[in-house]
């Protein structure tokens, strides 16, 4: 996770604006020798390091190797910088710590961020007193933690306005894969209702007029007996056609599980979300579509969570002995998993409906997860 792109120009700025008062030192003969030569070697390493740092992620590639030993050559250029400036251009250099300790939050937790910045600003304090003296020191020293203490707050406020989105986004795909499969089940039931109602209540009447018919039909002689005839078997007809109907009706009541999945793609987004369902996969039951569909969900949401994805990648696929899920992500992973609520409720989920859950994990790697639900004729 990266900085926004407006705080990367504002700290490219800050960086060059050092280079112009050095350079004036420079040609003026306050800043020479070794001391000259160290300052434009630790600027050039900042500025190179700085560029590496935040260099546009690709979406499929992988996570940045070691950001925090990037930092901390920052931080140590930083210093270098500061250390052999000449007189109060000190002050000015000092900013680019301010630059360090605005990334510290996209990589440590809070309590090494805070440590990590007292480390600063008692080094600063340190270079401030023994050039100006202690009044110097711990003025200065004061006035570079509130700078950087500063930068903190708006990179926690961004991460916290940034998480709040993707949270948003996953509960926004959430509620429309869930919309999308009430839908679904709506449809179905009606489609169950309808039939059960032409059965039990037109069928019934149809079936009762057809053994009226035939009855009068054996009273009755002649031209009589042949209308009542023809009309019985119009009436048989009509049956048929309502038998059919019904048949037609009760064997599309498989759920349509394609639309509930689709609607938690996000392929523009942040993570991305790709979903990969056939064109018509069709599940048993509600009940099997939702424990899928909810295991999806659950999947995305840790992923946003916990594991700093930024590609999330579900595949549903039909066998002739059930429905299976695959997802993986490109997080970071972990040595040992620990199940939570989330992974026990979707292993329940599973397990009522007679299905499994497997999950794997590995630091750098991501997590990958496979859930499969039978079908009822092969429980």
């Amino acid at each position: 996770m990266q900085t926004d792109w407006r705080f990367k120009a504002a700290g490219f700025c800050a960086w060059l604006a050092i280079a112009a008062p050095a350079g004036a030192d420079i040609y003026a003969g306050l800043l020479a020798g070794p001391a000259a030569m160290a300052w434009v070697a630790a600027f050039v390493v900042f500025g190179v390091a700085y560029a590496l740092y935040l260099r546009p992620a690709t979406a499929d590639g992988p996570h940045r190797a070691q950001p925090l030993t990037t930092v901390a050559i920052l931080m140590a250029a930083a210093m270098t910088m500061t250390v052999t400036s000449a007189g109060l251009m000190k002050y000015l250099t000092s900013v680019s710590l301010t630059i360090v300790a605005g990334e510290l939050p996209y990589l440590l937790p809070p309590r090494l961020v805070w440590t990590w910045v007292a480390i600063q600003s008692a080094a600063l304090a340190a270079v401030f007193w023994l050039s100006f003296g202690w009044v110097s020191g711990v003025a200065g020293g004061l006035a570079y933690t509130g700078f950087q203490v500063l930068a903190l707050g708006r990179a926690w406020l961004e991460l916290r306005e940034r998480q709040a989105r993707q949270a948003l986004a996953v509960a926004n795909a959430e509620l429309r894969g869930t919309q999308a499969l009430l839908a679904e089940s709506s449809r179905v039931a009606e489609r169950l209702r309808i039939s059960r109602d032409l059965h039990d209540s037109m069928g019934h009447h149809l079936t009762a007029l057809s053994v009226q018919l035939d009855l009068v039909g054996r009273q009755l002689d002649g031209a009589a007996a042949d209308q009542v005839r023809e009309a019985h078997a119009i009436t048989r007809l009509l049956l048929a056609d309502v038998r059919n109907v019904v048949g037609e009706l009760r064997s599309d009541v498989a759920i349509d599980l394609r639309s509930a999945m689709i609607a938690l793609a996000a392929p523009e987004g942040d993570p991305r979300v790709l979903v990969d369902v056939p064109e018509r996969l069709s599940v048993d039951s509600p009940a099997h579509a939702n424990t899928l569909l909810r295991c999806a969900q659950e999947m995305v949401t840790n992923a946003v969570r916990h594991a700093q994805a930024r590609n999330i990648r579900i595949l549903v696929t039909g066998h002739s002995a059930g429905i299976e899920l695959q997802g993986s992500d490109d997080g970071i992973g972990a040595a040992v998993l620990v199940p939570g609520h989330g992974l026990n409720g979707m292993r329940e989920r599973l397990e009522c409906q007679g299905g499994s859950l497997a999950v794997s994990t590995a630091p750098g790697h991501g997590v990958a997860l496979r859930a499969f639900i039978p079908h009822r004729s092969n429980r």
